[in-house]
């Protein structure tokens, strides 16, 4: 029984779900205009379900691949673990509690959580094949799951908060594809997914290039607003120290969630949740 609850706990990607938390991310820039908290709560819930939809349709999509794969081999469709009947049965609960929250849910839940779901149904299909477009749309969903939180469209005041959660996909991602050439070797890398033989080691180290100017002048936007630049900082000190455990230990970017494993990296992130209170100028 607990290794059946383990398999449909992965299929789920149930620790993957913090990434639904950013649809509480407008309470530290635009709190006059998010969902009241009933409903920014059955919206965590309702992405969370989409997403775990999503993730079911790509790795029934991906099983056959994943199995070549140190890591992805263990998923419970590619391992066998779960049918692909009993996952068709899930994901149609899953539907079916996302449907009922995307007409319960007011502003623009509804929009970003349809938009999500095309748009990853779409890269499951074959745009995860296309270079810079895979990574883009990635980065994308992650500004759709702030958006869902929002009752309105945001202002111009507050679009440098989408820009920076778009550029810190766009860093992550090029180490995940680099993750993936180490850990595989480049060769059974690019026959597993054939769109990492354009993630060269300079490609990636442009990508993140743009993506730190991306994030700098966001926060240059933001310290024009009256955010403490000493904040800012600490951000882009715990941006770098994630660059570098990425760099040490590659089946982390395809973990991430085990950084809150690490201690330092608990303190870095702790420290900068403090900085708003203590130091916003």
């Amino acid at each position: 029984m607990k290794k059946t609850l383990n398999s449909y706990r992965k299929l789920l990607r149930i620790e993957q779900w913090y990434k639904n938390f950013l649809v509480f991310a407008p309470l530290l820039f635009a709190p006059e205009t998010i969902q009241p908290w009933p409903l920014l709560l059955l919206a965590f819930f309702g992405l969370c379900n989409v997403s775990s939809l999503t993730y079911i349709a790509n790795d029934w999509l991906d099983r056959g691949k994943d199995r070549l794969h140190p890591v992805k081999k263990n998923r419970p469709l590619a391992s066998g673990k779960i049918s692909s009947k009993a996952a068709l049965i899930v994901a149609s609960f899953l539907a079916m509690f996302t449907l009922i929250t995307a007409f319960r849910i007011e502003g623009l839940y509804s929009f970003a959580v349809l938009v999500y779901f095309v748009l990853t149904l779409a890269y499951s299909f074959g745009l995860k094949n296309l270079p810079l477009v895979d990574i883009f749309i990635i980065g994308i969903n992650f500004t759709l799951r702030t958006l869902a939180g929002l009752l309105t469209l945001p202002t111009r005041f507050e679009l440098p908060y989408f820009v920076f959660i778009f550029a810190f996909v766009l860093l992550f991602l090029t180490h995940k594809r680099r993750s993936d050439i180490k850990l595989l070797g480049a060769g059974k890398a690019i026959a597993h997914k054939p769109v990492l033989k354009f993630y060269t080691r300079r490609v990636c180290y442009g990508i993140r290039a743009l993506a730190y100017m991306l994030i700098l002048a966001a926060f240059h936007e933001l310290f024009l607003e009256g955010w403490s630049p000493y904040f800012l900082l600490a951000i882009l000190a715990l941006l770098f120290y994630t660059s570098t455990l990425f760099v040490k230990n590659p089946a982390l970017a395809i973990r991430p969630h085990y950084l809150f494993k690490n201690k330092l990296w608990i303190y870095l992130l702790f420290l900068c949740s403090l900085f708003p209170f203590l130091l916003i100028v």
